[in-house]
């Protein structure tokens, strides 16, 4: 009973920080750009899902437009970097911060929201009755319970992860796509093309915080609210989803790198919970998720040294 609670728990938290891995990955990997804005957009489509669910808008349009807010504040971040020539660390910084006020005024302003007595954010809260991805069709279809396991969430998050995975893919492989990997390499070269660098960054950094607050929007209905507290950790958590996909599973060739990164979160979750399983307590989590993130940067480093060494 207690494997089957933990391994929903697994599953349901991997696929949704896959969806924040993905945009990790446009942003990170193929952009070279260390976004720590995800922290405040997680957050902001939590509060935007919350908000709108609350008033009973459908799960799908308020999904919708906690992506729309998510990409907004990742144009503010790529705005930031290139017209503004702000350092990406500090662009993050600035943005996730004004995101704070940003997202406290959106649930004061929405239903729910409102002060609690340090003046931070209080919870914006998803009821049983809310609107949710889950409780729609075609997944309201399926049976809710099956050996103690809530089949529509796991449905719905895997075929929410799916979806944005087969999206990216798609796109990667356009026009547009193609001028985000050529900007990531070599912005002399996307020049050459008589192409914007910059307009490829932008573009860039609103998928992937757009993604973030897409994830963000999927943790608010698994938790049943969005507090101040959704957004601690999320750069960990994506950077190292990225980081242990792509080493893992780089050998791999068939598999493509969205793919990786789906299940480098799979493994990152399975780890923490398999620390929960020995008896670790949910306070040291924090800790786990800093040491499983050292651990595979070193692994990626000396991957990367051997192969630049053959």
């Amino acid at each position: 009973m207690v494997l089957l609670s933990s391994l929903e728990v697994c599953l349901e938290d991997a696929f949704m920080y896959s969806i924040l891995a993905i945009g990790y990955y446009l942003t990170f990997t193929i952009l070279d750009f260390p976004d720590l804005s995800v922290e405040g957009t997680v957050l902001s489509g939590g509060v935007t899902f919350a908000v709108l669910s609350a008033m009973g808008v459908n799960a799908y349009l308020a999904m919708l437009a906690a992506f729309i807010v998510g990409c907004l504040a990742g144009s503010v971040t790529g705005i930031l970097h290139v017209k503004l020539h702000i350092r990406p660390l500090l662009c993050g910084i600035l943005v996730s911060t004004a995101l704070i006020t940003v997202n406290l005024i959106a649930a004061v302003v929405g239903n729910g929201g409102g002060f609690n007595g340090d003046g931070g954010l209080s919870t914006v809260t998803v009821t049983r009755s809310a609107p949710a991805v889950y409780r729609s069709l075609p997944f309201s279809l399926l049976p809710e319970n099956v050996s103690q396991m809530n089949l529509r969430k796991l449905a719905a998050f895997f075929c929410c992860a799916l979806v944005v995975k087969i999206l990216v893919d798609l796109y990667l492989k356009t026009k547009s796509g193609l001028l985000l990997f050529a900007t990531g390499n070599n912005e002399q070269f996307t020049t050459m093309l008589g192409k914007d660098p910059g307009s490829s960054k932008i573009l860039g950094l609103a998928l992937g915080n757009g993604l973030a607050a897409l994830s963000g929007a999927l943790i608010a209905q698994s938790r049943g609210n969005a507090n101040q507290g959704m957004g601690l950790g999320m750069v960990v958590i994506g950077l190292a989803s990225v980081i242990i996909g792509l080493s893992v599973f780089r050998r791999v060739r068939f598999l493509k790198p969205t793919t990786m990164v789906i299940f480098g979160s799979i493994i990152y979750q399975a780890t923490l919970g398999i620390a929960a399983l020995l008896g670790v307590p949910s306070a040291y989590n924090k800790l786990i998720m800093a040491i499983i993130f050292t651990i595979a940067l070193v692994v990626s480093g000396k991957l990367t040294l051997k192969k630049k060494e053959a």
